[in-house]
């Protein structure tokens, strides 16, 4: 019996989590949706009964009552993402599945696409890794280098799958496998996981032109060893950090475009539409996200190809065996489809396409605001942070005014790991009452040096809010009142949980 969001290609099972048939009148229909939004996922995903709330502190459905500045991490569902994915989930009765995934595939071409460029959607960014493995492989035989940016700070299983390795004790579609253990079909293949750091041992951020240097130095030093090479380029790490630049892998690129592929990781989805489309149409593949800036549920990944390597995949793609566990066959486009077989046994991940439905209509409602009045928005979210940071004891931003992404404002909490960890659940726990009542969602802690830092980050509803009110007439500073109230009472949570672990 398939997880319940892993459907046949005509109709969706009427199944319940248990496994047994249900009708449609034996659950409430916001009940049915909650579940299948959190179908089709890993562990990761999974609700806890006795929370209600994933591993991330997320519930199954929107929470307005909560502050949500934690868009580098999780997000719950927002109010439009919620009807969104419902009106998709009612419509999946009468035109099915792959009417679903063909959607969103269709609309997030139109938003980051090039020509020739096609989609292959992804329950999580890290299983995104795992499918740009397998294409780099199809493209180049033998050897492999994978050279990956800063994994600390992109995920924590994104070492393991870029080794081709199973990174949890589950996977999105049912299987229980080992963690650490080689793919099926992977057990033998020579994959070698080089990784470059964009800080140093003090935490501190390397120069750009370092990390360019010895991301070369890999590439050439794979090269002249008879290895191929799939380099990363992090277009935005946990905290706001980036590396290799595109410079940089455009030049790598060239050394022998034969034997070298990029993939452009903006899982953050920071970047502007239009830098994706750059990156497509200079060959890069690039593996984005609806669950980060988009602020849509978790998970719902996708990685972009661009038309080279569409045109390289057309002999044929060699997936490996367990990728079956992670990627369904309507994840992946027409064009590619017929050139798997019968590879990948589940036809459809439902809850996967649900989850993009709520995050893309939180994607283009922000991508039809006007690109100046975004810039403004995001443009004072730091700036807010670092007023409040200023005037509170034992708390600091990590960057200087002007370093880093300006949505993401790492804060430095002293101490071990442990104390930050601490603090996170605090905070995200309700409060003492009064106006620091609400549960305060941050970024889960990273560690930056011997410290560890939180985030508070900005999301796109999260500016279309202010883009809301501006068009209400308010002017810049009322229009960001109500954010600036969130951030104030979301930091005095933090002082207060951090003086507890003190």
């Amino acid at each position: 019996m398939p997880p319940p969001g892993a459907a046949p290609e005509p109709a969706l099972p009427q199944v319940a989590a248990s496994g047994r048939p249900v009708g449609l009148g034996c659950l409430p229909s916001q009940a049915w949706l909650a579940m299948m939004l959190t179908s089709g996922g890993d562990e990761r995903l999974w609700i806890d009964p006795a929370t209600g709330r994933n591993r991330y502190g997320c519930p199954p459905g929107p929470a307005d009552d909560e502050i949500w500045l934690a868009s580098s991490t999780a997000s719950a569902v927002s109010r439009q993402g919620w009807r969104a994915a419902g009106a998709a989930m009612a419509g999946l009765w009468e035109t099915g599945p792959m009417a679903l995934m063909e959607d969103v595939r269709r609309r997030l071409l139109g938003l980051y696409g090039a020509p020739g460029a096609d989609c292959v959607l992804s329950a999580s960014g890290t299983e995104a890794e795992l499918i740009v493995l397998a294409l780099a492989r199809s493209q180049m035989r033998g050897p492999l280098t994978n050279l990956v940016v800063a994994p600390a700070e992109t995920g924590s299983g994104v070492p393991a799958a870029a080794d081709g390795r199973h990174f949890l004790a589950s996977t999105s579609l049912g299987g229980a496998p080992t963690p650490g253990a080689r793919l099926a079909g992977l057990e033998a293949a020579d994959i070698a996981v080089r990784t470059v750091d964009i800080r140093g041992p003090q935490g501190e951020a390397r120069p750009s032109a370092a990390v360019d240097l010895e991301a070369e130095a890999a590439a050439r030093a794979a090269l002249a060893d008879g290895r191929s090479v799939l380099l990363h380029v992090l277009d935005c790490s946990k905290t706001g950090l980036a590396g290799v630049s595109r410079a940089a892998a455009r030049a790598i690129a060239d050394l022998d475009p034969a034997r070298v592929l990029v993939v452009v990781d903006a899982c953050q989805l920071r970047c502007g539409a239009a830098q994706v489309r750059a990156d497509l149409a200079d060959g890069f593949a690039v593996m984005i996200t609806g669950s980060k800036f988009a602020g849509g549920p978790a998970f719902c990944g996708a990685l972009l190809l661009p038309a080279a390597w569409m045109e390289r995949l057309a002999g044929g793609v060699d997936l490996p065996a367990g990728l079956s566990d992670y990627s369904a066959r309507l994840d992946w486009p027409r064009a590619l489809r017929a050139r798997i077989g019968g590879r990948l046994a589940w036809p459809a991940n439902v809850g996967l396409g649900l989850r993009w439905s709520a995050a893309l209509a939180e994607i283009e409602a922000y991508e039809a605001l006007e690109p100046s009045l975004k810039r403004t928005i995001v443009a004072r979210f730091e700036p807010a942070v670092r007023r409040r940071v200023s005037a509170t004891s034992g708390l600091r931003l990590l960057f200087a005014p002007g370093e880093g992404d300006t949505s993401i404002a790492p804060i430095l909490v002293g101490g071990a790991a442990e104390a930050a960890r601490g603090a996170w659940t605090r905070v995200s726990q309700p409060g003492p009452g009064g106006e620091l009542a609400a549960r305060c969602h941050l970024g889960q802690p990273v560690a930056v040096g011997q410290q560890s830092a939180l985030r508070l980050c900005a999301s796109m509803p999260m500016v279309s809010a202010v883009a809301a009110r501006l068009a209400e007439g308010d002017d810049l500073d009322r229009a960001m009142a109500p954010l600036a109230a969130d951030i104030d009472r979301a930091l005095t949570r933090l002082e207060l949980a951090v003086n507890e672990t003190a």
